[in-house]
């Protein structure tokens, strides 16, 4: 109890100091839905921003020297997807690692037979459950430049971690405010899913990037880019998808395209 009134009063602290104009100047410049918001939501984004610079670990890797607007690039996308998710701050993630390109990865997979087989892959960035996440940085600001093709690494991996806030396994359900709310989720979203699976199958062009059809976690990761940078292809494919994307994140993202 004592540690979350010391959190909660070192983050009040850090809401009334004024938001640095550097920092102001590089998000509007910078995060694309940024002119859309309204002062309220520019207010809650900066004082998001402020707390997730403040509290992160944040590592350079392979040669990156991270500065305030590294962290302050990667922050406003984070704070743009909690905005109507109250306090989220991700208090499991400590540490976020920044890599100057796409890195090699070695990951595990046990087969049948008990025996454990190891491969090295390419990766633009990685989500662990209690951190890290991995990013890498022309990405990170790719995405936050432009709509980008309904692509955004740091939305992405985020969404990764809002999936694990139910536990370590993300399974592309995420924790929900109501019984009725969780149940229009999986309805909507197992739909789309399995339409997207055999969309990516059949070669027909599907709803949502086809790395989506990995699993349903990559498909909410992926879900999760489309929603905030793609809303209108989203609401037109799938509309009841859509709404429960946004009774979700309890936004409506079609605001910025208007």
């Amino acid at each position: 109890m004592f540690f979350s009134w010391f959190k909660q009063r070192s983050r009040d602290r850090i809401k009334s100091q004024p938001f640095p104009p550097a920092w102001r100047t590089f998000v509007e410049d910078h995060l694309w839905q940024y002119p859309a918001l309204t002062q309220a939501e520019q207010e809650k984004l900066q004082h998001s921003i402020a707390i997730l610079v403040a509290e992160k670990n944040w590592e350079g890797c392979n040669g990156v020297q991270v500065d305030d607007l590294h962290k302050v690039a990667i922050a406003a996308q984070v704070g743009l997807m909690t905005l109507g998710l109250g306090e989220e701050y991700f208090n499991n993630v400590l540490s976020v690692l920044i890599y100057p390109s796409a890195y090699r990865a070695t990951s595990q997979v046990a087969s049948a037979g008990g025996l454990v087989i190891e491969s090295q892959s390419d990766r633009l960035g990685e989500a662990w459950y209690r951190g890290p996440v991995v990013l890498s940085l022309p990405d990170v600001l790719e995405g936050a430049q432009s709509p980008n093709h309904a692509r955004n690494l740091v939305i992405h991996e985020f969404a990764h971690q809002l999936d694990m806030l139910n536990g370590s396994s993300a399974d592309g359900i995420p924790p929900m405010d109501s019984e009725e709310q969780a149940q229009n989720w999986i309805q909507h979203f197992r739909r789309a899913y399995q339409r997207q699976v055999q969309d990516c199958q059949s070669g027909h062009r599907p709803l949502v990037d086809c790395y989506g059809a990995t699993n349903e976690a990559e498909f909410f990761a992926v879900l999760s880019e489309a929603f905030f940078q793609a809303p209108k292809h989203l609401a037109a494919a799938d509309h009841d998808l859509f709404l429960s994307l946004r009774s979700y994140y309890q936004q409506d993202p079609l605001r910025w395209t208007h």
